[in-house]
């Protein structure tokens, strides 16, 4: 099974239930995104690992031109009627891989990503080709889960996250991260590590359509956690929370 082809097969059959997720149509982060791009400016947007649009239908309107890029047809699918419902009328969706974008070098002003990165099965490889297709003087907004920096914390987000979604390849942590974009040839700045998204359990679990025996385990495990684990990501018997970071790269 090629990289890409879990991720396909896991958000083709969710891919409306991102449509009205709380926690990707809306939220601190998202409406950070859009000031950062709005101040930066240009001609020329590109959204990487857009699933059904959200980010793109909040920052398509500063720009010229916006395109979207996503692996699985039925997310982009989807985000055909979430752009449309939101009068979106110059943005591009494109299926392909983000370690193969098929956009021309230094051809973006600005280039963004959020709750994406994580899926990618080549990270490094994705934040090249964003590197590649960057102006010179042009940035990268990233959104993601970050993992905390305790190897044993990092184990188990990332076990309980695969279990949930068998797509789900890493949380970074903030320093895992911003070396893979430093590898890339980006500066990069943190521009904030201080927000979480705290997640209802079942709701989570309901909206990546996880089998009864993973669903099963996930809970075991957020049931019986460590106190190290439990602090951590504040689990209750409904709910707990992921970290996540805003990464600035530029060129």
């Amino acid at each position: 099974m090629s990289g890409i082809e879990p991720v396909q097969k896991q958000f083709g059959r969710a891919a409306t239930a991102y449509v009205d997720s709380p926690n990707h149509a809306k939220g601190e982060d998202l409406d950070r995104i859009v000031a950062l791009v709005t101040e930066h400016g240009g001609e020329r947007v590109v959204d990487v690992g857009t699933g059904v649009g959200h980010t793109l239908r909040r920052v398509a309107p500063t720009f010229r031109t916006a395109v979207g890029v996503d692996a699985t047809r039925e997310m982009l699918d989807a985000g055909l009627g979430v752009l449309a419902g939101a009068g979106v009328t110059n943005a591009l969706l494109v299926q392909a891989d983000a370690t193969a974008l098929p956009i021309a070098s230094g051809s973006a002003d600005v280039v963004t990503s959020r709750l994406a990165a994580h899926h990618f099965d080549d990270a490094g490889g994705a934040f090249r080709e964003i590197a590649r297709i960057l102006r010179r003087g042009g940035m990268f907004v990233l959104v993601d889960n970050y993992a905390p920096d305790d190897p044993d914390l990092q184990r188990f987000i990332n076990e309980v996250e695969t279990l949930r979604d068998p797509s789900h390849v890493r949380n970074h942590t903030v320093r895992g991260w911003s070396e893979l974009l430093e590898r890339a040839g980006l500066r990069t700045t943190v521009d904030s590590d201080a927000l979480a998204t705290k997640l209802t359990t079942e709701n989570w679990l309901e909206r990546s359509q996880t089998s009864p025996e993973r669903a099963t385990e996930v809970r075991r495990r957020l049931r019986e956690a460590p106190p190290t684990a439990a602090d951590a990501f504040q689990i209750t018997p409904t709910t707990f929370v992921v970290h996540k970071l805003i990464l600035i790269g530029r060129k």
